[in-house]
């Protein structure tokens, strides 16, 4: 086997709160996250360089060990204490960068998939968590997909029921705010958590979309309130969503729908306005070999 492919999807953040911070200084998290059918492809050959290459269509996206799949790859190959290092990694992206939708750590969760297979390694999930939150701190949930409870500053994963079938109509505006500038901002306004993961999770096991979007939150979207995403959310919510939020530091912004016909119609209209605009499902798996 010299060539494996991988479509890695991207995630929603239905809930995000912060309860504190590690002494190390890194923001302690309680999420609800959600893998959505919208796929970066990785393809990976393995060659005789002996070195790890990255390329990619987009000009924006780093192809050295800035990338998150080159660093995964790195690491990958770090634990399994394999010297030799030739592959080549192909990335051909869909999921919209800066965006809070873990494009990069999808991407990294889908390296690691693949070398895992490529090279016959037999790693398990939680094996793969382990590598993989030493390169970031979404890529634990990458790897694992469908719907979860995430803790500490991301590896703490709990699988929960699987989201109830709806409709995600996603936008995201060309302006935004960097991760570190939104996480600074929240520390500024000193904000204690706010979030009751409880009563989503109960919504979810009772199939209730309607009470799970009515506990929707994410509290960097209340510290750096962006003009594009209220204007996002009011379309989608006339549009006849059920809520709709930023997820993670955005800029996306995503709305719940159970009529299908109104997503349609949701996604058409805000799809004149701005480029990156997707219709997508909940899904319950991580990255999926092709």
């Amino acid at each position: 086997m010299d060539q494996v492919t991988v479509k890695a999807p991207a995630k929603l953040n239905l809930a995000l709160d912060i309860t504190g911070k590690t002494e190390n200084g890194y923001h302690l998290m309680k999420m609800v996250m959600q893998a959505i059918d919208l796929y970066d492809t990785i393809r990976i050959r393995k060659n005789d360089t002996g070195k790890i290459s990255l390329s990619c269509g987009l000009e924006s996206v780093p192809c050295d060990e800035r990338n998150i799949a080159y660093a995964a790859a790195e690491a990958f190959f770090q634990h399994c204490g394999i010297e030799e290092r030739g592959v080549e990694i192909r990335l051909d992206k869909v999921i919209p960068q800066q965006a809070g939708m873990a494009g990069g750590s999808a991407d990294g969760a889908g390296t690691l998939t693949v070398l895992n297979e490529l090279y016959q390694t037999g790693l398990s999930l939680p094996e793969l968590c382990g590598i993989g939150k030493t390169v970031g701190a979404d890529l634990p949930f990458c790897l694992t997909g469908g719907t979860a409870v995430v803790e500490g500053i991301g590896e703490i994963i709990t699988p929960i029921a699987d989201f109830p079938d709806c409709d995600f109509v996603v936008a995201k505006p060309k302006g935004g705010i960097s991760t570190q500038r939104a996480f600074s901002e929240f520390d500024r306004a000193e904000i204690g958590p706010c979030l009751d993961i409880t009563a989503m999770v109960k919504a979810i096991e009772d199939r209730d979309v309607a009470g799970a979007c009515a506990q929707m939150y994410n509290a960097l979207a209340r510290v750096c309130p962006l003009k594009e995403v209220e204007a996002i959310q009011n379309i989608m919510t006339s549009c006849g969503a059920k809520g709709a939020l930023m997820t993670g530091s955005g800029s996306a912004v995503f709305g719940v729908f159970t009529d299908r016909g109104k997503a349609y119609a949701c996604e058409r209209r805000l799809s004149q306005r701005y480029e990156e605009c997707f219709l997508c499902k909940p899904i319950s798996h991580g990255p999926v070999i092709e």
